[in-house]
């Protein structure tokens, strides 16, 4: 066998393995941004079903919703942060409509 084929073989072979090492890499990577965007989906999906659960309660209660808003803001504005009194809000308000209160 001649250096220079074997030298080559060689130069191959590391390209190869460097390649294969890369690909694997890449592979981990891929599948932990899958996860991220498939958790992503899920939120979006929770959060349309949300939406869409507030515009069937401010459009069956427009007076009812805004009253009950104004309440509550005035209420706990210096306790509770503006999303957590919107989450309670709306929480109690779909607890009313679907009769669980």
């Amino acid at each position: 066998m001649n250096l220079w084929v074997f030298l080559t073989i060689i130069i191959v072979a590391g390209y190869l393995i460097d390649a294969y090492n890369k690909n694997q890499k890449l592979k981990v990577r891929f599948k932990a941004n899958d996860k991220y965007i498939n958790d992503l989906e899920e939120d979006i999906k929770s959060l349309k079903r949300r939406v869409e659960n507030l515009e069937i309660i401010a459009v069956t209660e427009p007076d009812n919703f805004q009253d009950r808003a104004g309440n509550i803001r005035y209420q706990q504005r210096e306790q509770d942060d503006p999303a957590a009194q919107n989450e309670r809000l709306v929480n109690e308000l779909a607890r009313k409509k679907q009769g669980l209160r």
